[in-house]
């Protein structure tokens, strides 16, 4: 089955999805919610966290063990508002910053000296979250929820740097239900309908570095939970974000088919990459986070995604097929899982 999400601007399909939500969330709270699920209402509550990190060490070419010297720092900020209106609305909005860069000695070939690489970017996040639950009900309760994601630099292709890129929204609606929530626990999981659209630049001339702009919108089923809650006796504090997405339309679908086609015709060994589309999403990051002293923490990061294509693919069949377009394919082709893990022993300001 195909479905002409070409022609459904995202604004119109986001609000048809919304309306019967809105409808729902008009019933009064009724007076047994408990405090478990509907906290009392009160102004607004603040947490933000700037953290950073930094190694190095350095050694000189005589250096009896061969070692090279490194360099890495990352910076990186937390803030959250969450703000209990009345027994029957809570508004939760988060904003992470974070930035870091890694720089190696190397031994220069043939001689005993030694220089300093250009730095790397090692950490790279703009993300902002913002949730809307209608908490009238103990079972179901309906929400609405926006996020937008970018980077500062954009450094997949070989060409060049890109900055800002790419911008991924969203957009959703559905029903959550809340097994736990505490000042210290928290469990939330919802399921929903939502749409993504994705707001990026590719390069179209190697030689000259030229870019482009596109826009790519795909929709479906999203399924997402939260836990937050304290381990290792309260020494520790376990934040787990688990999220699928399972996209039923593409903007793009009929032009990945027309890749397909071109290149088989050229490849016969092609793989056609059509339907990777309809893969599900699955980003699944676990934080465990525990405080040495007022400003000393230790932060544990395990991060798993799996997106066997990634939207942020420029499918423009008019662009050159071996020099441009296939590379661009391939590189937003991931067949197997992404995962990411570190370890920081840093400095932690609590900002409120």
């Amino acid at each position: 089955m195909r479905f002409p999400v070409r022609s459904w601007p995202a604004a119109v399909l986001f609000a048809v999805l919304l309306a019967p939500v809105c409808a729902l969330a008009q019933a009064p709270p009724p007076p047994d919610v408990p405090d478990s699920v509907a906290l009392h209402p009160g102004p607004w509550g603040f947490d933000g966290k700037l953290g950073a990190t930094l190694a190095q060490s350095a050694f000189t070419s005589n250096w009896r063990g061969g070692d090279t010297g490194s360099f890495a720092w990352t910076v990186r900020a937390e803030f959250s508002g969450e703000r209990q209106f009345s027994r029957g609305f809570n508004w939760r909005n988060t904003l992470i910053v974070a930035y870091g860069q890694t720089a190696q000695q190397l031994k220069q070939p043939n001689t005993d000296s030694r220089v300093w690489q250009e730095p790397a970017k090692s950490s790279d996040l703009l993300a902002f979250a913002a949730l809307a639950r209608w908490t009238s009900t103990n079972f179901l309760q309906p929400y609405v929820a926006f996020s937008a994601e970018s980077q500062f630099l954009d450094q997949t292709s070989p060409i060049g740097t890109i900055k800002f890129n790419p911008i991924r929204l969203k957009e959703s609606a559905g029903f959550a239900h809340v097994f736990e929530k505490t000042e210290k626990r928290e469990f939330i999981t919802r399921v929903g309908v939502g749409v993504r659209e994705t707001i990026a630049k590719s390069f179209v001339d190697p030689t000259t570095a030229a870019t482009a702009s596109f826009v790519a919108t795909d929709g479906g089923l999203e399924w997402e939970t939260t836990l937050r809650r304290p381990v290792m006796k309260e020494r520790a504090i376990w934040r787990s974000r688990l999220a699928v997405f399972e996209s039923l339309m593409y903007s793009k679908s009929d032009a990945l088919e027309t890749y397909d086609a071109n290149v088989t015709a050229i490849d016969p060994t092609h793989t056609a990459v059509a339907d990777y589309w309809r893969v599900p999403d699955v980003d699944w990051a676990n934080v465990f986070s525990t405080q040495v002293t007022k400003v000393l923490s230790v932060d544990l990061v395990l991060h798993l995604i799996y997106d066997k294509f990634d939207t942020a693919a420029n499918v423009d069949n008019s662009l050159p097929l071996d020099t441009v377009l296939r590379p661009e394919i391939n590189r937003n082709v991931r067949l197997a899982g992404q995962f990411r893990q570190s370890l920081a022993l840093g400095l932690n300001f609590a900002l409120f």
